[in-house]
């Protein structure tokens, strides 16, 4: 890691329980393999925050099976006690062209994304069934939300997933950049895995149905019933 990169970048240190990581570089580098995996202060410590399945880490020591970690990330300067905002520099020509600011930059979604985990996951627990997980595709710049429903009709389960969509939009869309939204769950009648029934809305028809309009909704949206071999609606 450059001294450049470090500049402008926090160092965010944590522990992980090893059994939530994959090994990238030997000794090195991993990735969360868990949907979400909690940071501690210390092993078996207070909780400081959560990371998302994707998320790489740098390991800088290890107490038994807990990995210490270091990962670059940002925060929102105004939430912090104390911030006081400072002149915008322009940044040096050769940092232009510094190829490890690019590699920081794709990271960013991802964290943005973990740190609404909580709040995400309380929403749907409370209102629409069991979360599963949520992620995001950054080649497909689209944020996916995975829960698991109790038996319903195909009619509520249409509108349950309508209404995440456009619950999980309003928390994120201020933090988060991403152009669809997926919901994942399985079949209206409690039987299946969660992935067997998956539905695909761009944001901003998303916002145009406003988690209301159930027949424009159909209308604007993709669905798959056999996880995700064929889709029908919107092409």
């Amino acid at each position: 890691m450059t001294n450049h990169v470090k500049n402008l970048v926090p160092l965010l240190l944590g522990v992980l329980a090893g059994v939530g990581v994959t090994q990238l570089r030997a000794g090195r580098d991993y990735e969360v393999a868990k949907p979400s995996e909690n940071i501690r202060a210390a092993p078996e410590g207070r909780h400081i925050g959560t990371l998302l399945e994707g998320a790489t880490i740098e390991e800088v020591g290890r107490d038994g099976r807990w990995v210490k970690f270091q990962l670059e990330a940002w925060i929102w300067g105004p939430s912090l006690e104390g911030y006081q905002s400072e002149p915008s520099i322009a940044p040096r020509d050769d940092a232009e062209k510094t190829t490890p600011v690019l590699h920081t930059k794709e990271r960013l979604p991802r964290i943005a994304l973990s740190s609404h985990l909580d709040e995400v996951r309380e929403l749907i627990d409370a209102e629409f069934g069991r979360f599963y997980g949520m992620s995001r595709d950054p080649d497909l710049n689209q944020v996916q939300i995975r829960f698991r429903v109790r038996e319903i009709e195909p009619e509520a389960l249409e509108r349950r997933q309508m209404r995440v969509q456009h619950a999980v939009l309003m928390l994120l869309a201020d933090d988060v950049e991403f152009e669809s939204l997926r919901i994942v769950t399985n079949r209206p009648d409690g039987s299946g895995e969660v992935g067997a029934e998956m539905v695909v809305t761009e944001v901003d028809d998303i916002r145009r149905v406003d988690g209301q309009n159930l027949a424009l909704w159909r209308q604007l949206t993709r669905r798959s019933t056999d996880g995700g071999k064929t889709w029908a609606g919107l092409e």
